[in-house]
């Protein structure tokens, strides 16, 4: 047991707590209240949906919302408890203000850190649409000492990346591994303890890679510095929002540079420095988790999943996907494995 659960119990900690009910006291939801979890269902006259929360052993608090407002809200929420937060934009948008007026977008497949501490906020969601996500409230305390681990841990204390700021975002897309991790999350098949025991193993693998990710971007000893121009950088996302449009039928790789204005070299190379991906292996991947979202969420069976994203060959697009997700799709189209 690290020191930080020596001191936590199972009702979580007070500081997230306290965020955590401002927020749901503010969100038209039926409670029950519960030490360990609890499940929350929308008032009608607001809108339709669920939000399932679950407070850890350690602290943390794993949230699951799935919602749709009947009309464009805002929900209004102060506090002067601190936390971080991990959170992952799932289906759907909207916006986080803080008190200095700077608005934060909250984009489907993206994932933000968002260090929080004595600030008022307001959440806005658009009426009719459905939103999807997953967030992962973690204590100061536990946060600092996971971050302990890091080369200039003194540099990426909670403290120390707020500054004397009250709010504070950094975000990423989400990848293939983050989708499966957030897949099984959401559909874990126990009950009880293993339940518990399961969410918190996957919520503690996401904290993982994503803790990684963000702030050794900020450890300057442990990366190079970028090779590519502001300009580069520019045109190679163009090039990858190219490849999202033209998905079904993508250019080739000297045919997307010269739309982008580069040389095939430059944007093989820069791609993969952006993206963490060769281009190919980068839409391969936005290709199975549109196929997934298509079987999802509107109803389409493989076939018709699989020529969207661009596959004519059937065969092919089945192994891409299990490689990607473990299981066929037929499986997803047919309903034995569950939809999030």
């Amino acid at each position: 047991m690290h020191p930080y659960a020596k001191s936590s119990t199972a009702a979580g900690s007070p500081d997230i707590q306290r965020l955590f009910n401002v927020y749901y006291d503010s969100m038209f939801l039926s409670r029950q209240p519960s030490a360990g979890s609890e499940m929350m269902q929308m008032d009608q006259a607001a809108g339709e949906g669920k939000i399932r929360r679950m407070a850890t052993a350690s602290g943390m608090e794993i949230v699951e919302s799935d919602f749709c407002m009947r009309k464009d809200s805002r929900i209004q929420m102060q506090s002067s408890a601190a936390m971080a937060e991990l959170s992952f934009c799932m289906q759907g948008s909207g916006e986080v203000e803080v008190a200095e007026h700077k608005k934060h977008e909250l984009l489907q497949d993206s994932c933000s850190l968002q260090l929080i501490r004595d600030f008022s906020a307001s959440f806005g969601y658009e009426g009719g649409k459905d939103f999807r996500s997953v967030a992962i409230g973690i204590p100061v305390a536990l946060f600092d000492y996971y971050v302990g681990g890091f080369e200039k841990k003194d540099n990426l204390s909670f403290a120390a990346l707020l500054r004397s700021k009250s709010f504070r975002m950094f975000r990423k897309p989400v990848d293939s591994v983050t989708t499966r991790l957030l897949h099984e999350l959401i559909n874990c098949p126990y009950t009880h303890g293993m339940r518990e025991l399961f969410v918190e193993s996957r919520a503690l693998e996401l904290i993982y890679r994503y803790l990684e990710i963000f702030l050794l971007e900020l450890d300057g000893s442990r990366r190079q510095s970028s090779q590519l121009s502001r300009t580069e950088q520019g045109k190679i996302g163009e090039a990858k929002q190219l490849l999202l449009h033209r998905m079904e039928s993508p250019p080739s790789l000297l045919e997307l540079a010269r739309l982008v204005g580069l040389n095939d070299y430059k944007l093989k190379v820069g791609f993969k420095e952006m993206y963490g991906k060769s281009v190919y292996a980068y839409l391969r991947d936005r290709r199975m988790e549109k196929a997934w979202e298509l079987m999802s969420y509107s109803g389409m069976n493989v076939s018709q999943a699989a020529g969207m994203v661009g596959y004519a060959n059937f065969s092919h697009f089945a192994a891409a996907f299990h490689k990607q997700f473990g299981f066929n799709p037929s499986e997803l189209s047919s309903g034995k494995i569950s939809k999030p």
